[in-house]
């Protein structure tokens, strides 16, 4: 009897379940809206995102999440709205805001701590974590800004936005206004998982254009999002890509209060002849796809030698190979020289002797000094590991090379894939005037390397050097103003401080060498005004946040402890002051803060449409729940729930989340997850079946 009666009992318990009308399955997990809005001012984008949280659970909840930020970017503030209160958050040295974000846990209060996770590789972008603790049944509301000074490269400058909420989303909105004072002279966009280029509105996004603005919407409704991924929606980045006016030899000064920031991008010079010389790693770690990958770059780089560039190509493992004992005109038959010693001749094998490889480059490039004229002096080195041959300290191999170096040659550095040292390649670069990007290990990998080439291709000025009158500016505060070349496409940007006295007028005197004609010119600033009285120096922010990545440098470079120590106190209080997140410094909320003053731009936070009300009331919980995540996706535990607050037009209908919890109807979450609720009297209607079924069964 109690055997046959099982799998009926069991069916019976199934069908009470699952028909019952107060068997609900809720979803932990919404994004109501998303609104992502960027500004850019002079190069510097401003970006505000505003997201909305919500815990249905009666216990506190914390959750944890990555996102990524340009390399370049620096998160400058981040507001909390619990209930009627707002918190603005603080910006702590790590170990004080990791104190009090665990103070704040214990209480079972709302909460949130972004770090910067300078060890995690990825590409041009940076990885914050954000750790939020949510009250039991209650909203929250987070505003996060960042700011990142935009760079110029072949002719554009260009801003990535990640936008990928991981779900469909009813209300995803992004809007960028982009204003520069010389005026926009091109344009064009891509949308998340595009390759199509738009200069103008289509079916998706709308633009508007004036002489010194471009504005951008895009508004992606739930079917176009579904059509990317129908369950993740849209995945990708929004890029803009503009350019502006550069008619004035000198660049052009803006100036406001007692700040100032130089943008020089001198136009009209003839492309200099250069000295190049390609030192390449060929040790056994380059083995497989990289050393392909290197070989094809190479193959299409000799391609776009200039006819009058000086080139050689050194190979290095635990010993070294050169093509020629001197660099070679790129004349055709060179060239097709050079091709056949690519393939022939690099093929992975052996350690790596990194100071012998530039040593011996250093040295073959000294040849090209006694061609005379002005050059452009380049030294290209890809690498994919550490030294393990030769003299295998960093330091010992950086003071060597620099001394022997003497300022005389840019050194690029590329570190291909993750176990390179990038620390070293970018202190290299930086004391021999160039800089180290990385390479990431993936398919288009040629084609990485070719891009990095064609950033040098082009080099016009060389000793490029900015001055300004000694009484006229506080010198310490000045950003670097000496550069060993200038290359087309690019910019040159320096800030400081300005003399109370001199606060009216700037000038500068601009120098450089050319091929022809030499650069000599003097510049005086143009006044600039951004924003309304209540708003803090927009010049004072955009130089803290240049100083504070010099310093950074200043840290990386200075072998002495002490100053080390200086440097980087130095760079503390900046980052304090400004309330900057740095690779020093965490940023924490927590609903234990007296109300603060909201620190946003006043432009993007008074807006009407942001609505406030109808925040459920939050109950402190004992119990808590983790969630782990990956790079560029947020993970979402099955006892929570996020929605988003819209941001800044569309009022959103605060009372339909919470009277999705009153309709009783089947659910699943954006992740395809999905949590059985059982109230009381379905508890009851399933007790009495077993104490029915277990009757019968004895």
């Amino acid at each position: 009897m109690t055997l046959r009666l099982f799998p009926i009992s069991l069916f019976t318990v199934l069908i009470v379940l699952c028909s019952c009308d107060d068997a609900v399955v809720l979803p932990r997990v919404k994004i109501a809206s998303m609104h992502v809005e960027s500004k850019i001012h002079a190069r510097m984008a401003r970006v505000l995102v505003t997201t909305q949280m919500k815990n249905f659970a009666n216990q506190s909840l914390e959750t944890q999440f990555t996102f990524q930020l340009p390399d370049t970017a620096f998160i400058s503030n981040f507001t909390m709205y619990v209930g009627d209160k707002s918190i603005t958050a603080i910006v702590k040295e790590k170990k004080e805001a990791n104190k009090i974000y665990e103070e704040s846990k214990q209480q079972g209060v709302s909460a949130a701590k972004i770090d910067r996770q300078d060890d995690t590789p990825n590409r041009e972008m940076k990885i914050f974590t954000v750790s939020v603790n949510v009250a039991a049944e209650s909203k929250s509301i987070f505003k996060l800004q960042y700011h990142e000074l935009l760079s110029r490269k072949f002719g554009y400058y260009k801003q990535r936005i990640s936008f990928q909420p991981r779900q469909i989303v009813q209300d995803l909105v992004f809007r960028a206004k982009i204003f520069e004072q010389e005026g926009i002279n091109k344009f064009h966009y891509t949308l998340p998982g595009s390759n199509t280029t738009e200069t103008s509105s289509n079916e998706l996004t709308t633009v508007k254009a004036s002489d010194n603005t471009r504005e951008l919407y895009f508004k992606p409704a739930v079917d176009y999002q579904k059509d990317r991924d129908i369950s993740k929606g849209i995945s990708g980045e929004v890029v803009l890509h503009y350019d502006v006016e550069h008619n004035n030899v000198g660049g052009i000064i803006l100036q406001e209060n007692e700040y100032f920031v130089h943008y020089l991008a001198p136009t009209g010079f003839t492309v200099l002849h250069k000295n190049i010389i390609f030192i390449i790693d060929i040790s056994g770690s380059m083995q497989g796809l990289k050393i392909e990958q290197t070989k094809l770059a190479m193959l299409s780089i000799l391609d776009q030698l200039h006819t009058g560039d000086y080139f050689n190509i050194l190979l290095f493992d635990n010993n070294v190979k050169e093509w020629f004992s001197e660099p070679m005109l790129a004349t055709l038959n060179n060239v097709n020289l050079a091709k056949t010693f690519v393939h022939d001749k690099v093929h992975a094998r052996g350690s790596t002797d990194i100071n012998t490889g530039l040593l011996r480059g250093i040295s073959l490039l000294d040849i090209t000094q006694s061609l005379g004229g002005t050059r452009g002096n380049i030294i290209v080195f890809l690498t994919d590991g550490r030294p393990t041959s030769g003299i295998t300290k960093t330091k010992s191999i950086r003071q060597g090379v620099t001394a022997a170096n003497k300022h005389k040659f840019s050194i690029f550095s590329l570190g291909f894939g993750f176990d390179v040292d990038m620390p070293f390649l970018k202190a290299l670069s930086w004391e021999n005037g160039g800089f180290a990007r990385r390479v990431y290990e993936e398919s288009d990998a040629s084609s990485q390397l070719e891009s990095f080439y064609k950033e040098l291709e082009n080099p016009t000025l060389i000793d490029v050097k900015i001055d300004y009158p000694n009484n006229a500016v506080e010198l310490s505060s000045l950003t670097s103003t000496r550069f060993p070349q200038y290359f087309k496409g690019s910019e040159l940007i320096i800030a400081g401080k300005i003399n109370d006295h001199f606060q009216l007028h700037l000038d500068a005197h601009v120098q450089g060498q050319g091929s022809v004609t030499n650069l000599d010119t003097n510049i005086s600033s143009t006044a600039f005004k951004v924003g309304s009285e209540r708003e803090s120096s927009f010049m004072e922010k955009l130089w803290a946040y240049m100083k504070i990545n010099d310093l950074l440098k200043e840290t990386a470079l200075t072998d002495d402890e002490v100053m080390k120590m200086i440097l980087k106190n130095k760079t503390l209080e900046l980052s304090l002051k400004y309330n900057f997140v740095t690779p020093l410094t965490s940023m924490v909320v927590s609903e234990t803060f007296l109300p603060r003053k909201i620190g946003y731009d006043q432009d993007m936070l008074n807006d009407p449409g942001v609505d406030r009300s109808g925040y459920v009331p939050f109950r402190n919980g004992n119990r808590k729940a983790y969630m782990k995540s990956k790079a560029g996706r947020v993970f979402h535990s099955q006892s929570s729930n996020f929605a988003h607050q819209p941001y800044p037009t569309h009022r959103p209908d605060t009372y339909a989340l919470s009277a999705d919890l009153d309709k009783h109807e089947v659910r699943k979450d954006s992740n395809g997850g999905s949590i059985l609720q059982i109230r009381l009297p379905t508890v009851y209607c399933v007790i009495f079946l077993l104490q029915f079924l277990s009757y019968f069964s004895r």
